[in-house]
């Protein structure tokens, strides 16, 4: 089985979130073409705060409109192209729903990066894509974020898979 690489940013306010991600994607040689990542924590850890800053890096004329929950998915352009996804499950209740949302194509799309929030309620579906053995088409990274020591602090974990 494979090491996963990983990192960590401890005790990271919002404002210090921007230029650890602009850090973190000078060493992504596709520059995230061709990703899944998944993003993981409780409720109101800061989820689609990462995602709206890793897209405000991405996209060129990128404004916020939250998180995607009630639609499910937002679709981006990258400047370099291609398309991004910001997904997220929480309102989905089972693998049924999930399998009928479409969403998988989306996120199984080669060449796109798809931001995956709230991934853990369907583990069997993603399996797959977290089974660091497994030769997979597309790069994968598992974003943990918890709290820090203060309501405005985080920690991230950065797992590639």
């Amino acid at each position: 089985m494979m090491k996963k690489k990983s990192l960590a940013w401890l005790n990271c306010s919002e404002e210090q979130l921007k230029s650890k991600i602009q850090e973190w994607m000078k060493l992504q040689p596709s520059n995230l073409k061709n990703t899944i990542v998944f993003l993981e924590g409780e409720m109101g850890a800061g989820k689609s705060t990462f995602a709206r800053i890793l897209l405000s890096e991405l996209v060129s004329d990128f404004s916020s409109h939250g998180s995607p929950t009630f639609p499910l998915v937002q679709e981006y352009r990258a400047s370099l192209g291609f398309p991004i996804y910001h997904i997220d499950l929480y309102r989905l209740k089972n693998e049924g729903e999930l399998e009928d949302s479409g969403i998988l194509h989306q996120i199984e799309e080669q060449g796109a990066l798809a931001l995956v929030e709230w991934p853990n309620q369907f583990k069997s579906t993603f399996s797959y894509w977290k089974d660091p053995s497994r030769q997979r088409a597309k790069q994968v990274f598992e974003i943990s974020i918890e709290n820090g020591i203060d309501e405005n602090l985080r920690h991230y974990k950065i797992a590639s898979i």
